[in-house]
């Protein structure tokens, strides 16, 4: 079946349409056309209203260009591409994706194909990266249909998140899954970046809600953006909404599951977090991000045989290909990370060595891989073994500060705190703006009961990560001890501002308040007297 517009070229092979829409798009594109020029017969890009140079970028690649006024519509614009494509064969990018040499010769041979032994449509990944602060990226792997047949009745369908996956199971067309991928590597990951497309984002889903208040895939989109966002309350009423309006074989269900799953963790709302997982498995058996998130669950209730179950499943590879957007570190390093965990709860650090290094095999820059590492070699006092790791670490640029960490440790070990509070300072010398530096050396100072230092580094971290409700939890506690119960109720209002389900910030806060309340005159006589409750630091 070849398209109404064109039919194979004079050497009877298919062509292969290149559609793209874009708006000042110039810091991302030529990298996208350079990329991919070579395995394409035709590129039509559709501006949106660029006012950059991106017109100029696209003549340059040879792409024919057409203007499109903008209306809050992907799927109008898409279409508009499609509209002018004259190949047998549809290849949709994004400007800041690109694709690398070997990924497009597969594209280049999947398009030259006869047509009568083709599918009508070939699912592929988009590989999206994101920079953390624990030295080794997120990628987040998500499937979808990137090539499809150039007909009429395919178009795409949705405001924003637009599918053609709809259109191809309503003319029943056959869908093939390939190893094909193209990164997601231009994308803006600044914290302005980030809220700019979460307003657009939120902006033209409501829009979408107007116009269909019923639709499952609107609902789980609403909730996925607030889930990001972190208003993790509102994200669980649409993924709620999304579950229930969905039928059994929509391609975005089980990872409503899971989203709705973390949404109720992140609230402290554990039981109602293990009734959706539980509900998601048996749906979904043996799903990765499920499982993940089962062992997360099991863990929090104490239940580590379950935990390490749940780690292990998540671990193993999936037999059936299926539609889904998971972070690919959960079938890897962090499950590892997980697993280490509860296996030196249960004192097992010979186990948890082997997860470590299982987790590091697998990705050798995770910087907590290497910290988890070593605190398993110290807790089995393997430290000849621990001294050459840390020599070892010393020698990789992007390693020292594991290999400060960790010397760090076995001075502790060997009772030298001073050496041990020298050696975290040259590791903060290394990396002087990571806020896990920040986080272990407070826990030194905590541990080591050197408040003030401890005070110092917490207000540091307020700073550098203002929304994380342990941090104020942890300073409220400090200041506490310090004997400064004014400053301690600010920080606890804060946590819970941050967290309104934590009980045990609740509970602490309400004892303040109460000696506050009996002897507000005496208070700072009584700073240095008090009796000070029994502290559980919240991580």
């Amino acid at each position: 079946m070849t398209s109404s517009n064109d039919a194979p070229d004079s050497a009877g092979r298919p062509r292969l349409s290149l559609c793209m829409i874009v708006r000042d798009s110039s810091k991302t594109l030529e990298a996208c056309l350079a990329g991919v020029r070579s395995y394409v017969d035709e590129i039509v890009v559709v501006d949106t209203g660029s006012v950059d140079h991106t017109k100029e970028i696209a003549r340059r690649f040879g792409a024919r260009i057409f203007d499109f006024p903008w209306c809050d519509d992907f799927s109008a614009a898409r279409n508009e591409s499609l509209r002018h494509a004259t190949g047998d064969w549809v290849f949709w990018m994004d400007s800041d994706d690109t694709i690398d040499e070997e990924n497009g010769r597969k594209l280049k041979d999947l398009a030259l194909r006869p047509l009568s032994d083709a599918p009508i449509a070939y699912v592929m990944q988009v590989h999206c990266p994101r920079p953390t602060a624990i030295g080794y990226d997120d990628v987040t792997v998500v499937d979808h249909v990137k090539m499809f047949r150039n007909l009429p009745a395919l178009r795409f369908s949705g405001r924003i998140h637009e599918q053609i996956l709809p259109a191809v199971r309503q003319v029943s067309g056959v869908v093939e899954w390939t190893d094909i991928y193209v990164v997601h590597s231009g994308s803006d990951h600044s914290p302005e970046g980030r809220q700019r497309k979460q307003e657009r984002d939120l902006r033209i889903l409501h829009k979408e809600a107007e116009e269909q208040p019923n639709h499952p895939f609107v609902a789980f989109n609403l909730g996925m953006t607030y889930a990001d966002m972190s208003e993790f309350q509102v994200a669980a009423r649409y993924l709620e909404k999304s579950l229930q309006l969905s039928g059994p074989t929509e391609s975005h269900v089980r990872k409503a599951y899971a989203l709705l799953t973390y949404c109720y963790n992140q609230q402290s709302q554990f039981e109602r977090a293990r009734e959706v997982c539980l509900a998601g498995l048996e749906r979904f058996p043996g799903d990765v991000e499920l499982s993940f998130r089962n062992g997360v669950l099991a863990h929090h209730f104490g239940d580590h045989a379950q935990a390490i179950t749940a780690y292990q499943s998540a671990l193993q590879e999936q037999s059936a290909r299926h539609f889904s957007s998971v972070d690919n570190g959960i079938a890897g390093y962090k499950s590892r990370h997980n697993m280490a965990l509860v296996y030196a709860e249960c004192g097992r650090h010979d186990l948890a060595e082997l997860q470590w290094r299982l987790a590091l095999d697998k990705a050798p820059e995770y910087r907590q891989g290497w910290g988890g590492l070593g605190d398993a070699l110290v807790k089995q006092s393997k430290l000849v073994t621990a001294e050459l790791t840390a020599a070892s670490l010393l020698q990789t640029s992007s390693r020292r500060v594991e290999g400060f960490l960790l010397l760090s440790d076995l001075a502790s070990q060997a009772g030298n705190f001073d050496r041990a509070a020298e050696l975290l300072h040259e590791a903060s010398v290394e990396r002087p703006n990571d806020p896990q530096l920040l986080h272990r050396r407070c826990w030194f100072y905590l541990e080591h009961e050197d408040l003030e230092q401890a005070v110092e580094t917490l207000t540091q971290l307020c700073q550098k990560d203002p929304h994380n409700a342990s941090v104020y939890h942890n300073l409220g506690t400090v200041y506490y001890k310090q004997g400064r119960r004014s400053a301690a109720v600010a920080a606890y209002r804060e946590s819970l501002r941050l967290r309104p389900d934590s009980e045990q910030t609740q509970r602490q806060l309400n004892q303040v308040l109460q000696e506050l309340e009996q002897d507000e005159s005496a208070e700072l006589a009584a700073a240095g007297t008090a009796q000070v409750p029994r502290q559980v630091y919240s991580r």
